[in-house]
């Protein structure tokens, strides 16, 4: 467990030279911005069986209300609400994160009833849209919930579920298989310098538990042997946490390189920031104080529980409570916690503390993950949206040397400047 003892009110971007203490913050040699995207905006077979035909997440999104004075909700894409099965929508969204320096997109990736699911708009959009950069895959085994909270007559609520989870070693073997063969010839997956495609896991914690700590072992030398078969170098095997090993106490890091791993990270730092801070201070951070604790805290830490290569992820933010009807502030989880007043400023410091952090460890991949891409119901959106427009992505550009303006890259004249009115618009004759 993170040691949260010691509490700081330091904040992003305003504390940044304090929390480096003189890191530098260029850009590291070869490096890759890879983002995290979540497949549950568009139109899947899997929702329309859970709740009748064209459901997707956009119904909790616009439904949001704010909590509290000051909460931000709901989050409205700026671009409306794109079909991510339509490969159109991926040609604008990989023209916005080529123009600011993201280079890849890391697709969670899900498994049941024996068959691949929500996977359509990595089949049907991405991979047949225009302007690729490259991909990789998470194999998120995860129990997947019905999104649609229950209020019951008792007056509790709670997300019943809909599927189990791929945990038994034959679901297993089928699913990371299936995505091995599937994906990893594509000539834009993802690789590591050496050849091998990068492949994430996201619940290291439930593999462990179905498997065996030697069983998972056993299990990724097989597939690396598979994956060798069908012409690859091996793997590069990313463990992924995040909640689920925060409350355990993140004992898995400890034997990660043990179970076979190649290294590991966080999905969202920010959530498990505001999960460390002490339980009085309440379920609502603001961003900057979260941000700031990453960086000196949560990253260091964590970086120390195994000689894997730890590799650091960022948040643009972090606010479930649009999957939750009941709001309870004092937990900080299911809901419980809302980080708020994130900023772009804010954003691009934590981006710049992920490259000092690299920075200060030349053997390590320079990687940096960012969670995530589209999650509008967690406010963990680097797409543009009604409150800060294209800011979140202009960030990302801004820390990583790419600097551009995004926005352009769809106005269909890079490199112009619109025309911007100074003051007030003129009145009409």
């Amino acid at each position: 467990m993170v040691d949260s003892r010691t509490v700081s009110d330091l904040r992003l971007p305003d504390d940044l030279e304090r929390v480096l203490g003189g890191a530098s913050t260029s850009r590291p040699k070869d490096l890759s911005v890879a983002c995290y995207t979540f497949p549950h905006y568009h139109r899947s077979a899997l929702n329309d069986d859970l709740y009748g035909p064209g459901w997707t997440e956009f119904v909790l999104s616009r439904s949001a209300r704010p909590r509290f004075e000051g909460h931000y909700q709901p989050r409205v894409p700026l671009l409306g609400e794109l079909d991510e099965r339509d490969p159109a929508t991926w040609t604008q969204y990989n023209k916005l994160l080529q123009a600011v320096g993201v280079d890849t997109l890391i697709w969670d990736w899900y498994w049941y009833d024996g068959k691949p699911a929500l996977h359509e708009a990595l089949e049907e959009g991405y991979l047949r849209s225009q302007h690729q950069g490259r991909f990789a895959v998470m194999w998120t085994n995860a129990v997947w919930p019905i999104f649609m909270t229950t209020r019951h007559v008792d007056d509790t609520s709670a997300w019943p579920f809909a599927f189990a989870s791929p945990d038994t070693p034959e679901e297993t073997w089928r699913s990371l298989s299936y995505m091995v063969a599937r994906y990893m010839h594509l000539p834009n997956y993802m690789r590591m310098p050496n050849g091998d495609p990068f492949l994430v896991i996201y619940d290291t914690v439930r593999m462990e538990v179905a498997l065996g700590a030697s069983g998972v072992r056993e299990f990724f030398d097989e597939l690396r042997a598979f994956a060798r078969k069908l012409g690859h170098t091996g793997l590069h095997i990313h463990a992924c946490q995040g909640i689920v090993a925060r409350l355990g106490g993140f004992q898995t890091f400890d034997h990660l390189d043990q179970m076979g791993y190649d290294s590991y990270g966080l999905y969202n730092p920010i959530v498990i920031a505001g999960m460390e801070r002490p339980e009085e201070e309440g379920g609502v951070l603001d961003y900057g104080l979260l941000a700031a604790d990453t960086v000196s805290k949560i990253w260091p830490t964590l970086d120390e529980r195994s000689p894997l290569p730890f590799l650091p992820a960022v948040s643009p933010g972090w606010d479930n409570s649009p999957r939750f009807p009941q709001y309870d502030p004092s937990r900080r989880k299911a809901g419980g916690l809302i980080a708020v007043d994130e900023t772009p400023a804010a954003f691009e410091s934590l981006l710049r503390g992920a490259l000092a952090f690299l920075n200060e460890r030349p053997s390590y991949p320079p990687i940096v993950l960012i969670g995530c891409l589209n999650e509008w119901t967690e406010a963990a959106c680097l797409l543009p949206d009604t409150k800060f427009g294209y800011g979140m992505l202009e960030a990302v550009g801004k820390a990583v040397g790419a600097d551009a303006k995004p926005w352009l890259t769809l106005a269909g004249t890079p490199g112009v400047e619109p025309e911007i009115w100074p003051g007030p618009l003129p009145e009409d004759d």
